[in-house]
């Protein structure tokens, strides 16, 4: 118990200091029998841009690309892949926020909000786990992405995996990952190694989401001080059939 609090309590501090960067993330999950893109926090779910939503990618079992249509809505981006997917990669680009004299949080640079504290150009990458059964496909780059080293579909909760984190390509050591980003987010993981490795133990036999951050100082720029990355991977570890 005194461990889980002590989880709680520096994940708590996080996402108390963040801001925008790190209390929003963006994922894919099926709704209403289709792929949808999701932005939110925690168990919030949020209507968006549907601009928003730069690049969709979609790998088949084989690790070739599929055919994806973005098909946006009012407030949020639906997902069609051609063919079954194993795995859909997301880029999503939520633009500038700046924290204003007052404290409030604005999605525009720091240049345009007069008397701004300090401000971050954020961006949200994901990988979902879809229909991968056997071996694991080679994952889309992206900037900041949480891998799994070990296929999560079919554990059981309680049963360990391996992650790895990355960022630009390389391992990215000393960070915690949130193992239950819309359920538990205060619950996170030990600390990536010198590889971006850690284990971790599986939360949900259905919807997993598990979430990362990093941010990168910005030099000479006056529209924001750093940039905010947020990386979440997501998959059902027991899938749903349909009776």
């Amino acid at each position: 118990m005194k461990k889980l609090i002590t989880l709680v309590t520096t994940a708590g501090l996080t996402l108390a200091t963040a801001g925008p960067a790190l209390s929003h993330g963006a994922w894919v999950a099926e709704r209403w029998g289709e792929f949808a893109v999701i932005y939110g926090h925690g168990a919030g779910d949020d209507g968006y841009d549907p601009v928003k939503v730069t690049k969709a990618t979609a790998i088949d079992k084989d690790g070739s690309e599929i055919a994806v249509k973005k098909e946006p809505a009012a407030n949020h981006v639906l997902l069609k892949p051609e063919n079954e997917p194993a795995l859909i990669a997301l880029e999503f680009d939520n633009g500038y926020w700046s924290e204003d004299a007052d404290g409030k949080w604005l999605n525009k640079p720091k240049s345009e909000v007069p008397g701004a504290r300090r401000a971050t150009r954020t961006i949200k990458n994901s990988i979902a786990v879809i229909h991968a059964h056997d071996r694991l496909p080679a994952f889309p780059s992206q900037p900041l992405q949480i891998l799994p080293l070990d296929n999560p579909i079919g554990l059981e909760p309680g049963e360990k995996y391996r992650i790895r984190v990355l960022f630009e390509g390389k391992p990215l050591a000393g960070k915690e990952v949130m193992l239950d980003y819309v359920g538990l987010p205060e619950l996170v993981s030990a600390k990536t190694d010198a590889e971006g490795e850690t284990e971790v133990t599986l939360r949900n036999a259905g919807l997993n989401v598990l979430a990362v951050s990093h941010d990168v100082p910005l030099e000479d720029s006056r529209a924001a001080d750093e940039t905010g990355y947020t990386a979440t991977l997501t998959f059902v570890a027991e899938p749903h059939v349909d009776e």
